[in-house]
């Protein structure tokens, strides 16, 4: 699920460069279809068969990778520890400092640089987990191999 979340400006992009390659007048891929449903109130759901094809393939494709990879949840660790400081903390901190005028010494300041620091500390230990997590699994790994 969160795959699909942090995913969507792939998706868009990729929906975006599909249209602009197939701009043909009338085109499967990007003509827009409506399904109506009559229930107690009227819904209806757009959905364009590009969306649905690219969509589809990178669940099916994550899926294969979950399954090449037994220790995938170990991969998906690694790459959270790496993006957590980086997205969680600093940038949205440094926007903030920028839009409430916070000046560079004061104790506000301070004090944000000292969590910012507290932060990456713990992006930096969890990534060392994560790879030696890695590491351990690769000694016993067997590919498409499931332990119930």
């Amino acid at each position: 699920m969160y795959s699909q979340v942090f995913a969507q400006t792939i998706f868009a992009i990729n929906e975006k460069s599909l249209a602009t390659r197939c701009q043909a007048p009338g085109s499967f891929f990007n003509k827009i279809y409506t399904v109506r449903f009559q229930c107690n109130q009227n819904y209806s759901f757009q959905f364009t068969p590009s969306r649905i094809l690219l969509r589809t393939g990178f669940v099916v494709l994550t899926t294969l990778v979950a399954m090449l990879f037994p220790f995938f949840n170990a991969i998906l660790g690694l790459l959270g520890s790496i993006s957590f400081w980086p997205l969680t903390v600093y940038f949205p901190l440094n926007m903030y400092m920028v839009q409430a005028k916070i000046k560079r010494g004061n104790s506000k300041w301070i004090m944000f640089q000292v969590l910012s620091l507290l932060c990456l500390v713990v992006s930096l230990v969890s990534a060392v987990g994560s790879v030696a997590d890695i590491l351990e699994h690769l000694k016993h790994a067997q590919l498409f191999h499931i332990d119930l």
